[in-house]
């Protein structure tokens, strides 16, 4: 008769050996599924491994587009979601005065596009993806009439949480600036600057969108009244 307890031992060591494996496994598997939950987007999406791009004159890491700089004048912080219908309000009522102090060199203007209603739209993204299109009309000149002319445009046309297709979204932004932008498009250039610069802080920063900070302190002001917040600009 073959002599078992020999080889107990040796099949206590081998069961040990494999489960220890496997709870390394496991463990590589949850950390996987934590990075990509705590993320927020799906891992098979080329955004999610691509390497940041900001936008021309933007840091890697800085978590706005810098539209216009003043020495001695205020500085303004807008945070906008091209799918945010209060921001399409904001816009008719306050875009022009934005655009007018900016260009005159009044302000320091600082938009931060949030991706915040990605989740809303169906299919997910079109928040990223408006805000993407019209990043890239502007690094394709770096001219802030750019932004501004597809900010205009955006807002001027946004859809409901249908969203715009791809090629919608590259033809819109090219009647209203002139700048073919369907490689970035195709690409999400800025998405990923978007997703894990400009959100993260915002959403440490400030709750939903439209928001407006002058010199760091958010607009209290009644958002909804023509000229209120140029009056405010103006006053700081």
């Amino acid at each position: 008769m073959a002599d078992t307890g020999s080889r107990r031992p040796l099949i206590i060591v081998v069961i040990a050996g494999a489960a220890c494996l496997l709870l390394v496994l496991l463990a590589a598997i949850a950390g996987v599924i934590g990075v990509v939950v705590l993320r927020g987007s799906d891992p098979t999406d080329p955004a999610s491994a691509a390497e940041i791009v900001a936008p021309p004159g933007a840091a890697e890491d800085q978590p706005y587009l810098e539209l216009s700089s003043s020495a001695d004048g205020p500085v303004v912080d807008l945070y906008l979601d091209f799918l945010c219908p209060h921001c399409a309000t904001f816009h008719e009522t306050h875009g022009v005065d934005l655009e007018t102090l900016a260009g005159s060199g009044e302000i320091t203007l600082r938009v931060h596009p949030r991706p915040m209603l990605d989740a809303n739209s169906s299919p997910a993204g079109y928040s990223g993806r408006a805000a993407n299109a019209a990043l890239a009309a502007y690094a394709a000149t770096e001219d802030p009439q750019t932004w501004f002319d597809a900010e205009r445009a955006l807002f001027g046309n946004q859809p409901g949480e249908e969203g715009l297709t791809d090629e919608e979204l590259v033809g819109l932004i090219q009647e209203a600036t002139g700048v073919d932008v369907s490689e970035d498009v195709a690409a999400g250039t800025y998405l990923p600057w978007l997703l894990d610069v400009v959100e993260p802080e915002a959403l440490q920063s400030v709750q939903g969108t439209p928001v407006v900070m002058i010199d760091g302190e958010i607009f209290a002001g009644d958002i909804a009244a023509a000229g209120s917040v140029r009056e405010a600009i103006e006053a700081a």
